[in-house]
């Protein structure tokens, strides 16, 4: 933010960062398929593509709250989201949401279930028992293909449900008919 700011006055005409004076940050900032469109073939780092790059980057971190908007509120610091006590009362609030306090066992766990899970998929891709799901390439790379599912017969209640809200609050846009699973 500090080498957009700086060049925040400069002329639109420098396309180009001064590279021997500001050495703009790559990790974490431009992703590794959009550096072509940065860093031209003599090494030199195009403003606006990279100003994107960075804008997409805070982006990004705002919506994982890694970073926080003074005075937000839905993009404000995740530590106001904690309760008052949360530090005295943590073994209750880990035991409220079923989760060990040790952060080891969260991760062994975690670990355990997804290496089941992915043991689980690759039985069923073996035996074809996966519903027609395949792992297959596309464009050289895996792709993992998933057959379009029949839409689902209405649920009983929901035309009730329609006319109900008509009746409150009058005819809307089309509503939808049917739902797909």
């Amino acid at each position: 933010m500090k080498l957009l700011k700086k060049y925040a006055d400069v002329g639109g005409k420098t396309r180009f960062y001064d590279t021997a004076e500001d050495e703009p940050p790559m990790d974490g900032v431009v992703r590794k398929d959009w550096r072509e469109a940065v860093v031209d073939d003599k090494g030199r780092v195009e403003r606006i593509p990279y100003e994107l790059c960075v804008l997409v980057a805070l982006r990004d971190a705002v919506r994982r709250r890694e970073i926080y908007v003074e005075g937000a509120a839905r993009w404000k610091n995740p530590e106001d989201d904690l309760p008052g006590d949360f530090e005295a009362t943590r073994t209750v609030h880990y035991a409220a949401i079923r989760q060990p306090l040790n952060p080891r066992a969260f991760i062994a766990d975690l670990k355990k279930r997804m290496t089941g899970g992915l043991d689980g998929l690759s039985a069923a891709l073996a035996d074809g028992s996966a519903g027609g799901v395949k792992v297959t390439t596309r464009r050289g790379e895996p792709w993992i293909t998933v057959p379009k599912l029949e839409p689902l017969a209405e649920p009983t209640g929901l035309q009730k449900l329609k006319d109900e809200v008509v009746r409150r609050w009058g005819v809307f846009s089309e509503l939808p008919t049917t739902v797909e699973g």
